[in-house]
């Protein structure tokens, strides 16, 4: 048992319980002053890492259903802007496929992760890699927030989490599943409210888009034509598929299947049809979110929320098409 005051600081603040197991070869964690950006695994920063492993020319990678890292800020009693860069790449695609063990020719479905910090859902990302000539491209998304003053104390931490977004019914089977397993946290950046530009709205590459918390509830939602998803890499497992003629053998038919979907995308491509519906979840809950859909144009919809949508909001079209890509406009 504890002798009775043993955890306690010499200046009365209340220590972590086991401090005094601290050896020599432990050093204290600088408290870094604004502005901050994280783009290393190895940064001063950085003092706490959950489920991800850190990275020497990015954050780290989550190796779980979700992951979380600790920076130790130094708040200036005012409020402050957030940036998280997150990127799915094919080492993402690797670990993904090796832990969910998906059938072998299922294509790639897109990532939808929420982002938290203190605790709190602040926004939400979807991430949609498309088939080239010979591999697949990454893709990358930024999730940008504000914390008011009172959520950053002057010595204290700033943790982001990356999780899994309660998904509605209907994006069944158009989301992978274990959606964070395997991402990048490429960048955390970190500074004073009102000295960065408000983030844009880029294509998703598929047929979802998030419109974040705060949002407008009344927008355009453009689609376009996109390249298919390419095929989920797997990593050989057996005696005879890890020798290199097999897997000589095995990338070359990779090479041609990843060919021929790009061919076929580019000969015939998706068009948007005129049927098409939209649908809306909200993503901390997966209820629906009620979305009207009041113009149509050739490969565009005006559609109006009921409110200002207090948490990010998951944009869809009322059926899977993976060959669309949509993007979310507001309207001036």
């Amino acid at each position: 048992m504890d002798p009775q005051g043993a955890d306690a600081h010499p200046d009365g603040l209340v220590g972590v319980i086991g401090a005094w197991f601290q050896t020599e070869y432990d050093e204290p964690r600088p408290t870094v002053d604004l502005p901050v950006e994280v783009a290393s695994g190895r940064d001063d920063a950085l003092c706490i890492v959950d489920q991800v492993i850190r990275g020497t020319g990015i954050v780290g990678r989550v190796t779980g259903d979700f992951g979380a890292v600790a920076l130790k800020v130094r708040g200036t009693g005012k409020p402050v802007h957030v940036r998280v860069d997150l990127q799915l790449d094919d080492l993402s695609t690797r670990w993904w496929s090796d832990r969910v063990r998906p059938r072998r020719f299922d294509p790639e479905r897109p990532r939808l992760v929420l982002v938290r910090a203190q605790g709190e859902i602040r926004g939400a990302a979807v991430l949609a890699r498309r088939q080239g000539w010979r591999g697949a491209g990454s893709a990358q998304a930024s999730v940008e927030f504000e914390l008011a003053a009172d959520d950053l104390d002057r010595d204290g931490l700033l943790v982001v989490e990356v999780a899994e977004a309660a998904r509605p019914s209907w994006s069944d089977n158009r989301v992978s599943p274990r959606s964070a397993l395997g991402l990048r946290i490429d960048t955390i950046l970190v500074r004073e409210q009102g000295s960065s530009a408000a983030a844009g709205f880029a294509p998703t590459g598929c047929d979802l888009a998030v419109l974040q918390p705060g949002g407008p509830k009344s927008f355009r939602l453009d689609v376009s034509s996109v390249p298919l998803a390419p095929p989920v890499a797997r990593t050989p497992t057996t005696r005879l598929t890890k020798r290199k003629p097999a897997r000589a053998a095995f990338k070359l038919t990779r090479i041609a299947r990843r060919a021929a979907i790009r061919a076929a995308a580019q000969a015939l491509p998706e068009r948007p049809g005129t049927g098409l519906g939209v649908l809306a979840a909200d993503l901390r809950t997966g209820a629906p979110v009620p979305a009207e859909v009041v113009g149509r144009r050739p490969g565009s919809f005006d559609i109006r929320l009921d409110t200002v949508p207090e948490g990010p909001v998951l944009i869809g079209l009322d059926s899977a098409h993976p060959g669309l890509s949509c993007r979310i406009v507001p309207n001036r």
